[in-house]
């Protein structure tokens, strides 16, 4: 959950809920068991104030409240394909719902799978294809991708950048506002 407030001042928090899923594999056996946990479930923005959003703004319609850096983990009992979703309100084809009309995004910093360095990619990408968006979108599937195609381990390590926006407008208040964002990472083996 993303929590803003402001009056002239402006204090935002996004919080994110974690939740390990374990899917099915298309073979009947039973997938393995895996744990996630996210290194803060609650960013908090702090208060800010309408100079300071403005001061972030990448173009005349929207201002930034920052980037913040979050770390995904996920231990499974034995070794297995993964993927990593998002589930979130939708505010557009690359972003996340966010203080009413604003969006926020989660970008890949990087992965690791037990260790070692891998791409995240949609699960339906081809691991030869082009290069992977770095962004985690609604709908998006991403699972770690060696040279051979899909990767398997016991750990997958994925830190995430968020950067909310919101509306130019938005940010005009006559008294303090809540803004809120909210989702939750599902970690799927296969």
């Amino acid at each position: 959950m993303i929590t803003m407030k402001s009056l002239r001042r402006m204090g935002a928090m996004f919080g994110m809920a974690l939740v390990a899923l374990a899917a099915m594999p298309a073979h009947a056996q039973a997938s393995a068991r895996c744990d996630a946990q996210l290194s803060e479930s609650l960013v908090d923005y702090g208060r800010l104030t309408r100079a300071q959003l403005l001061e972030r703004q990448p173009d005349p319609a929207r201002a930034s409240l920052g980037k913040r850096l979050v770390t995904l983990t996920a231990v499974c009992a034995e070794r297995t394909a993964m993927a990593l979703s998002f589930q979130g309100a939708a505010a557009d084809d690359t972003g996340f719902r966010f203080a009413g009309n604003g969006r926020f995004t989660l970008r890949i910093v990087q992965a690791q799978l037990d260790g070692k360095p891998v791409r995240l990619a949609a699960s339906h990408a081809d691991a030869t294809g082009s290069a992977p968006s770095s962004l985690l979108r609604p709908g998006d599937r991403m699972s770690p991708m060696d040279g051979a195609g899909l990767a398997q381990g016991q750990r997958l390590t994925v830190q995430l950048e968020i950067e909310p926006f919101v509306g130019a407008a938005a940010t005009r208040v006559a008294a303090e506002s809540t803004w809120e964002g909210a989702g939750r990472f599902e970690v799927l083996s296969r």
